[in-house]
């Protein structure tokens, strides 16, 4: 069933992402993109082995607010800052910084970088692996690599994944501005940053354009969020 299920939405896609493409309509490119990935994952996951959605978030929740009580407690009020896998980080990372006019010493974090100290421009806290990192391995195993692959394929790539494993959807949009918005259903109530579904997605962008990312604002309405995502630049910018 999710083969046949598979291959219908990715014929439907393709015909959506030609269409899309001769009309210079690029919402409905986004959508041929997104149906030919969701086709590919539910042609390719083992869909009888999910967990209950319920049973993981009762799981997930401590860990998201721990986070959030840890960065609290730490004082740490600069913007968190979605770092895309590189050589001394090959998980990636979210890093909180200590204030707003923040440093990244990226040639200094390692995966053994839990609290990194030194001048408060350069001082905070790096999660890494983040809280997203299983889904976006399982991502990669099952749709393909996403660095390079953009915005657009990146964030419906992780989408579709949380689709097929009834753990929500995700949509992002590149502004004229060059900021990227997201919009997302997470699964715990604390900041995206420590969200399972919300930070996979976040991450996937990060490497989708090869770029760090700030998360600028978040906006809750209903069950879902909002995210503003300024650029950083590449990992190069930051050694």
């Amino acid at each position: 069933m999710g083969r046949l299920a598979g291959s219908v939405l990715t014929i439907t896609g393709i015909v959506l992402w030609y269409y899309g493409g001769t009309s210079g309509s690029t919402g409905v490119v986004n959508l041929g993109l997104g149906a030919i990935v969701l086709g590919l994952v539910l042609a390719a996951l083992p869909l009888g082995d999910r967990v209950d959605k319920e049973a993981l978030l009762l799981a997930v929740e401590p860990s998201c607010a721990f986070l959030e009580n840890l960065r609290r407690g730490l004082n740490l009020t600069g913007p968190p800052v979605v770092i895309p896998p590189y050589e001394n980080l090959p998980s990636g990372g979210v890093f909180l910084p200590s204030t707003d006019d923040f440093r990244l010493p990226l040639g200094r974090l390692d995966g053994e970088s839990v609290f990194v100290t030194g001048p408060e421009a350069e001082s905070g806290l790096l999660v890494s692996p983040p809280p997203g990192w299983g889904i976006l391995e399982y991502t990669v195993e099952n749709v393909g690599e996403l660095s390079g692959t953009g915005v657009g394929y990146a964030s419906s790539a992780v989408s579709s994944v949380l689709s097929a494993l009834g753990l929500g959807s995700a949509e992002a949009f590149e502004r004229e501005d060059g900021t990227i918005e997201v919009f997302a259903k997470p699964l715990c109530d604390g900041s995206v940053h420590a969200d399972p579904a919300v930070s996979a997605v976040l991450l996937g962008i990060a490497i989708g354009t090869g770029e760090l990312l700030r998360i600028r604002s978040v906006e809750r309405k209903n069950e879902h969020v909002k995210v503003t995502l300024e650029r950083l630049g590449g990992i190069e910018k930051w050694l």
